[in-house]
């Protein structure tokens, strides 16, 4: 009846009795009958509720675990966090403590970073971290070398944490340094001889914790909003500014999201995608989606 081979349809019916949604009859031996489908998938369902609830479990004994991990880490770290000021010479001490720093953020974290401090590899690792804080509603608020719009891999890191909520202004150097966590701690990283090279200090004195908060507020004033527009942006891009939708594919296509999931994402086909992507393009008289970005952030449409 169905057209197809008998070992297809073996297939298909141990996999059936297998569900629980065929039964072996007792009345025609070698033949099934079919459970009542509300009843069959309620057993399945009943299964699969079951696994998340154990799944769950795990979570919870592994969250648990991990706080183990964490006060057996800060017990065996090297300077005690009653230390005023630790000085820190490896760079990967330096990059750990400032992953902590961030990770166990209250409230505030506020962060300067100079052309010098910048790496693509810190990014990475940090990013994962701020993302995390954010969602537990951590305020951030990084001022950036304005160099960074040029940088491929710096803009799709400053783009995607801003869509989560980072508070980012750009001036042309900070020239300095410097992370502080909640109001009481601070990271600054000194060079050696305006160099690469240098060491990190971990600052806890109230004192100077409280001279990087106001260096930072300084520094904030004077900075550019990252989304501001030249004076080639002003008044007139009313007409152009992008619907909801396009917003949304925008802030899809700087998570480096591909044109098949932003189609899938937005309802709509991927020839519409890149149709809406080659007008954004043309409104924003970008040759690139880098450079599309680029100009989509500067004009406040991320």
């Amino acid at each position: 009846m169905l057209g197809e081979p008998a070992n297809g349809v073996g297939r298909v019916r141990d996999r059936l009795v297998e569900l629980g949604l065929l039964l072996a009859s007792r009345d025609r031996p070698g033949r099934f009958v079919a459970v009542h489908p509300e009843a069959g998938l309620d057993h399945l369902l009943q299964a699969q509720h079951e696994q998340l609830i154990r799944r769950h479990e795990r979570l919870v004994r592994a969250r648990a675990q991990v706080g183990v991990f964490v006060s057996d880490y800060l017990e065996g770290r090297p300077g005690p966090d009653t230390v005023e000021v630790q000085r820190i010479d490896g760079v990967d001490q330096a990059r750990a403590e400032l992953l902590t720093l961030v990770g166990r953020a209250e409230r505030e974290v506020l962060t300067l970073r100079t052309r010098r401090g910048w790496s693509a590899a810190l990014s990475a690792d940090v990013m994962p971290v701020e993302l995390r804080a954010l969602r537990r509603g951590v305020v951030m608020r990084s001022v950036l070398p304005r160099s960074l719009r040029l940088d491929e891999r710096g803009a799709g890191y400053v783009r995607t944490v801003a869509a989560h909520g980072l508070d980012a202004r750009v001036t042309d150097d900070p020239r300095l340094d410097a992370t502080t966590v909640d109001g009481r701690i601070g990271l600054v990283r000194l060079a050696r001889g305006g160099g690469a090279g240098g060491h990190t200090l971990l600052v806890r004195t109230p004192e100077l914790t409280a001279v990087l908060l106001t260096l930072f507020e300084q520094v904030w004033e004077i900075a550019e909003p990252l989304g501001g527009g030249s004076a080639q942006t002003g008044g007139e891009e009313s007409a152009d500014d992008p619907s909801d939708t396009e917003r949304l594919l925008l802030r899809l296509l700087s998570l480096g999201v591909k044109d098949e999931a932003a189609a899938r994402h937005l309802g709509v086909s991927v020839r519409t995608v890149r149709r809406m992507i080659a007008d954004l393009m043309s409104r924003l008289n970008a040759r690139s989606r880098f450079q599309a970005g680029t100009l989509a952030s500067r004009r406040g449409w991320l």
